[in-house]
């Protein structure tokens, strides 16, 4: 009994500590896109297995799957698996020959959240060394083929997100597009509004209020008379 719960307890360790806690697939790094020969890690929970269309063994390597020399073979879509069935979120994966590539969110954003684009270079992409570095200078950005400024510094910030930043972004430095990423906005599921709380229900006795009786007119009492009157209620 005290093995059983041991590993029931290191298996509960070992889940909640993964990037991927409840089928949401984690990658490190934390992009979407890569160049070819770049390394790669990609994770699900202890007790789930990575899935994929593409034709790289991951979906042979359990929970883990580490990509050390990146190539065609490994765009595609990865998701995790549970072993009794469920189905995690798909994240698309591309892998490019190219010399620039979109960092971009991997999962879909809540509405109000800051997001950031960066444009990234490979420094160096010959035999099989791969050097990733951002490019700090002027680059464009676009989504869904629409051109919607410039980033200096490689750059592209949006403050808070919302349904209309929803779509397929690029970069472009130097006449070299990137690859397209989606990326993805959720709305803000907000708690119901509590209903208003009831007005009091009336007294079952009418009120009480105080009356002042000026002094009779002959001036046979000096001083008025303070009485308690009882309020009635018309029929």
């Amino acid at each position: 009994m005290f093995w059983l719960t041991l590993i029931l307890v290191l298996l509960h360790l070992t889940r909640g500590n993964s990037p991927c806690f409840g089928r949401s697939l984690g990658i490190s790094p934390s992009r979407t896109q890569f160049f070819k020969w770049e390394s790669l890690t990609l994770y699900c929970g202890a007790d789930e297995r990575i899935m994929t269309t593409s034709t790289s063994a991951c979906s042979k390597k359990g929970h883990e799957c580490n990509i050390t020399l990146a190539g065609d073979r490994h765009t595609g879509a990865y998701w995790c698996d549970s072993n009794s069935g469920e189905r995690g979120e798909a994240v698309n994966i591309t892998v490019t020959g190219g010399s620039v590539i979109l960092e971009s969110p991997v999962h879909p954003v809540q509405e109000g959240s800051p997001v950031t684009l960066r444009c990234l270079s490979c420094n160096t992409c010959i035999n099989k060394l791969v050097v990733v570095i951002p490019i700090n200078q002027s680059c464009t950005f676009s989504r869904d083929g629409r051109l919607i400024g410039d980033g200096l510094t490689g750059e592209m910030s949006f403050a808070a997100v919302n349904r209309s930043h929803e779509g397929l972004y690029k970069c472009t430095f130097s006449g070299v597009e990137s690859p397209g990423s989606w990326l993805a906005v959720r709305a803000t599921s907000f708690p119901p509004t509590p209903a208003p709380a009831p007005p009091p229900h009336p007294s079952s006795s009418p009120p009480i209020g105080l009356c002042w009786t000026a002094p009779p007119p002959d001036g046979s009492s000096g001083r008025g008379r303070m009485l308690l009157e009882k309020k009635t209620q018309r029929s």
